[in-house]
């Protein structure tokens, strides 16, 4: 069975993330799941995280979403080049920022790239995420 990567160990200390990954073996799951949090606390982000290293294992995953966040797994740009973004921004967050929308879509292609690095993801990774994963969304 395939390890999920969910994460990395914050050292008490100092509240700065470690060198230590956080793992668990996928043959550790049952067949459901659920996370439980306060507003804000980073279930959808930690969701998200589980649901991509499932895919990425072949895990076949059925979600169902009534608040329509997890859709935008749909949305993998291996190249993270800022033409892949714009067609996605909202004008009026650009407009917030001070920025026209090039130059947004830029500034979250630049942050999205370098935030993933940091991680140890990159274009590779979503490339295969992005030819390997079917994804069908059902509306009502």
């Amino acid at each position: 069975m395939a390890d999920l990567h969910i994460g990395g160990q914050v050292d008490p200390a100092t509240h700065q993330r470690s060198e230590q990954p956080t793992n668990i073996a996928s043959g550790d799951l049952t067949t459901h799941g659920v996370i439980v949090g306060m507003t804000g606390s980073g279930k959808t982000g930690l969701g998200v995280v589980l649901i991509e290293e499932c895919l990425t294992a072949g895990i076949p995953t059925l979600l169902i979403d009534p608040k329509g966040d997890l859709t935008n797994l749909c949305l993998v740009f291996p190249q993270l080049a800022p033409a892949d973004f714009e067609p996605w921004v909202n004008a009026g967050d650009a407009a917030n920022a001070g920025q026209s929308v090039a130059d947004f879509a830029a500034a979250q292609a630049t942050l999205w790239k370098d935030g993933l690095a940091g991680w140890g993801i990159g274009p590779e990774r979503l490339a295969a995420l992005k030819a390997d994963v079917d994804f069908t969304i059902y509306t009502p």
